[in-house]
């Protein structure tokens, strides 16, 4: 699949250390190479543009209120609980 190509040559050609750093625990690039693997090509593409979506500069931590748990808010409004935020990223 194509899409699948596009993301093995970026893992291939643009070296981790001049990526950005991920705001989820999984990658974007893995989250939507394993999308698209498991369940085709049409959810992989759903996947990349949730994702580009989300990971836009803007995320900012919190703690909820009323259950004081840490959570990321997203770009897009999306709340995201300590447990998919990356380590970098953790409080």
């Amino acid at each position: 699949m194509p899409l699948l190509l596009l993301i093995r040559l970026y893992w291939a050609l643009w070296p981790p250390r001049a990526r950005r750093a991920c705001l989820f625990r999984q990658s974007c690039s893995r989250h939507v190479y394993r999308t698209t693997r498991r369940h085709g090509l049409r959810a992989g593409w759903a996947a990349l543009a949730r994702r580009y979506g989300q990971c836009r500069p803007g995320a900012l931590g919190f703690q909820h209120p009323l259950s004081g748990a840490w959570h990321l808010l997203l770009a897009d409004g999306t709340q995201l609980p300590v447990a998919e935020v990356a380590p970098a990223w953790r409080p």
